[in-house]
């Protein structure tokens, strides 16, 4: 029998808890560490549709990227959409664990999984973080202008658009961070990447990126950071044979383009 605590436990041992930011929440947010689990539901968020899903599908436990409790809660009601999906989880025993900035950190993790979406090749660390290494640079197969490799970033993350910077100059090395990373803009340019793909970007990273001559490529968020969850399902596929790990099929990006 396999219990959240064990899929816990090979989880933390991907992304241990020592590689989360100080101001993060992560682990086990809700549930009975002791439930046995047969079916596993991986999201990037603890959305109540996600929930209705895990529900629908007979989950008995939710992995998810970003933190389902993560500001102070002093209140868990139906009046929010926090408390909707933390009530109706814990009324269908179905359990809910966050792996957020350290699978961030984590070798294997969010910001591999973005390069490795992209294509990159000899991928090595961006920069450090407070408990571990943040973003990823790496090669790609070919050389492309900076419209090109917009459209190419967008492709391979099943984006809805993209917005970018055109720096003016061809593109061979790029660096990543999912979500949002623009204060490691300087670090992309001091490892020589031309292109730097980022998942949350200000108007004003924008000005100073095209003023570097960096192509700046805002892929948006979930775009950037969904990946990972097909690495937590694997991971706990490969561990626990047993274990039905799937991704969930009706969360999508909440950012629209028209």
């Amino acid at each position: 029998m396999t219990t959240v605590n064990d899929i816990l436990a090979l989880l933390e041992q991907f992304a241990p808890v020592s590689l989360a930011e100080s101001w993060d929440n992560v682990g086990l947010m809700a549930g009975d560490s002791a439930q046995a689990v047969s079916k596993v539901l991986c999201a990037l968020d603890v959305t109540e549709g996600v929930v209705a899903e895990a529900i629908q599908n007979g989950a008995q436990l939710i992995v998810a990227h970003h933190p389902l409790i993560f500001t102070s809660v002093h209140a868990v009601t139906t009046r929010d959409a926090t408390g909707r999906a933390l009530i109706n989880a814990i009324q269908h025993q179905i359990s809910v664990i966050c792996m957020h900035t350290n699978a961030d950190c984590a070798e294997g993790g969010v910001n591999d999984a973005l390069a490795e979406t992209l294509g990159l090749a000899d991928i090595v660390n961006l920069e450090a973080g407070e408990n571990g290494m943040l973003g990823r640079v790496g090669n790609l197969p070919a050389a492309m202008q900076p419209g090109e490799f917009a459209a190419y970033v967008k492709t391979k993350l099943h984006a809805g658009g993209v917005r970018f910077t055109d720096g003016g100059q061809m593109i061979s090395r790029v660096a990543v961070g999912g979500g949002a990373c623009g204060k490691m803009m300087d670090y992309a340019i001091a490892k020589d990447a031309q292109a730097f793909v980022i998942g949350d970007c200000s108007y004003d990273l924008m000005q100073r990126a095209q003023a570097l001559g960096l192509t700046l490529v805002d892929a948006g968020h979930f775009p950037t950071e969904n990946p990972v969850t097909a690495v937590f399902a694997a991971k706990i596929k490969e561990k626990f044979q047993q274990v039905d790990a799937v991704c969930s099929q009706t969360h999508c990006d909440c950012i629209q383009f028209v």
